[in-house]
């Protein structure tokens, strides 16, 4: 008696037009979808969209309309083949109110460890201003920079492990980590010891429930993907909302130590709650390496990838440097500083759920490229030239709202283009721009700040803050030129 993955092999393999491995022309496309859709019982319309937008792209060169035909069909064969190993493991359905409840998981374990991160504007302006004034802003802000490092580099092997492990197991472990590590930190005074724990501690931590829960949304839905990856990771946008005031108020209250215990203890039990449902659906192939360096030799992955590595090094400057500017640059007082950190973090979860809703209608790529356009005007037409309260709030409106959108597509994207079969070593591959992201992002910012600025003229950071999104744009649309010249396409 044959498993449901070997006869599902044979009966692809058995099929004339397009055994696995073969490469369908664009003529049968549409008629090879149906038919395997048919086979095995999976809803044909699921597919027979993107079958249909491959024959839009007449215009590309032959070798790219042929990386995409092979794309669309992969993923045809990857869900076929991988549904039939999912029910025998997990027999929850697609799309169903199970798939919801592991979106509310995988969205409590973002707002919790992301939203930490996103938060960190707060501690490095009491940091700053109060802890540690003789200590310089390009140190305290490697506190947060380790963590955010850590937290990508420790990604790139908790998704090797993810592939390999229980995924629920993987984001329990996370969530016992974050919580000691803040709880260590607590007890720490130097900025030394906070690298060590609140830092890198916590980033490795937090890379379990980061790579989990942005890469199983799109696992559990087919034709909702934007729209449920969209949520998920719409929890770190909340979760640094509500965190950043939070701690603030804590701080103020109860001191930073006991600030850091409280929120320690609160992010382990609430991410240990829902982790029994951080499960995957369609289980991914184990691969032996823990990073596919072999995608660097496509040229659209290439790009992808420098534009991400951009993309991330201008997402925290804003929500580093707000706080202290608010302070420094406009006299305002510290819980000023931390509300506009507040907003613009809840005005990025609007981002993520409206972009994750237009994706799907739109294009993720398409979405990605504008709200990339949005967020480097934002700096430069209305940070870069002024240093005024009502500009300043356009600034976070605008920005806040564009690189939720952008944090929030971006795995949609990866998912799109690249397909779903090769996932888990994109992601990897991810998560090393992320790294590098991190480096090129806060660190210079910060000593620009101290070495050009004397830690009051922000001019200069401000400005390299602005040219970052303005390369990534460059190489997103280059990057869609190598799919389509068609404006109009969605992609």
């Amino acid at each position: 008696m044959k498993s449901g993955i070997e006869a599902a092999q044979t009966s692809y393999n058995d099929f004339p037009a397009t055994g696995i491995g073969r490469q369908p022309d664009k003529a049968s496309l549409s008629s090879q979808t149906e038919y395997h859709c048919q086979k095995f019982s999976i809803d044909t319309s699921d597919f027979m969209e993107e079958a249909n937008a491959i024959k839009e792209l007449d215009d590309a060169s032959p070798p790219i309309a042929a990386n995409a035909h092979q794309a669309s069909w992969d993923k045809v064969e990857l869900v076929a083949s991988a549904d039939l190993r999912a029910e025998l493991a997990t027999n929850k359905p697609p799309e169903g109110a199970y798939a919801w409840m592991v979106i509310f998981a995988c969205f409590i374990s973002l707002m919790l460890s992301i939203g930490i991160n996103d938060a960190y504007g707060v501690y490095q302006q009491h940091y700053q201003l109060t802890e540690f004034p003789d200590e310089s802003t390009a140190a305290i802000s490697w506190i947060g920079t380790v963590q955010f490092l850590i937290m990508c580099l420790g990604g790139v092997f908790s998704g090797f492990l993810c592939e390999h492990f229980d995924t629920r197991v993987l984001n329990a472990v996370g969530a016992a980590t974050m919580g000691v590590a803040f709880i260590a930190g607590s007890f720490c005074t130097s900025v030394g010891a906070l690298m060590a724990t609140q830092g890198l501690l916590y980033g490795f931590g937090a890379s379990f429930p980061f790579v989990a829960g942005t890469s199983i949304p799109s696992r559990w839905f087919i034709q909702r993907q934007g729209l449920a990856t969209g949520i998920a990771l719409a929890g770190s946008g909340i979760g640094g909302m509500w965190m950043t005031s939070a701690t603030s108020a804590l701080i103020e209250s109860l001191g930073r130590p006991w600030a850091m215990r409280v929120t320690g203890i609160i992010t382990m039990v609430a991410v240990l709650a829902v982790s029994p449902w951080m499960r995957v659906r369609l289980v991914p192939n184990r691969s032996e390496r823990i990073i596919d360096w072999s995608l660097i030799k496509e040229q659209r992955f290439c790009l992808y990838l420098m534009a991400l590595i951009f993309v991330i090094a201008a997402y925290f400057g804003p929500f580093y440097q707000v706080p202290s500017y608010s302070v420094v640059v406009l006299h305002k007082s510290e819980s000023w500083g931390s509300n506009m950190d507040t907003l613009m973090n809840g005005l990025s979860v609007v981002g993520r759920l409206s972009v994750g809703l237009l994706a799907d209608m739109v294009g993720p790529l398409n979405l990605l490229i504008a709200n990339t356009v949005l967020a480097a005007l934002s700096l430069l037409v209305f940070w870069v030239p002024f240093t005024a309260v009502g500009t300043l709030l356009a600034v976070i409106f605008l920005f806040g709202f564009a690189i939720g959108g952008i944090v929030s597509v971006i795995p949609v994207v990866a998912a799109q283009v690249f397909g779903l079969a090769r996932l888990p070593s994109i992601i990897g591959m991810l998560f090393v721009g992320y790294f590098i992201g991190g480096l090129l992002g806060v660190p210079p910012m910060s000593a620009l700040l101290d070495n050009v600025g004397h830690r009051t003229d922000y001019t200069s950071s401000i400005w390299y803050m602005a040219m970052l999104p303005v390369c990534a744009l460059v190489f997103l649309v280059a990057m869609r030129f190598t799919i389509t010249r068609k404006l109009r396409v969605k992609i």
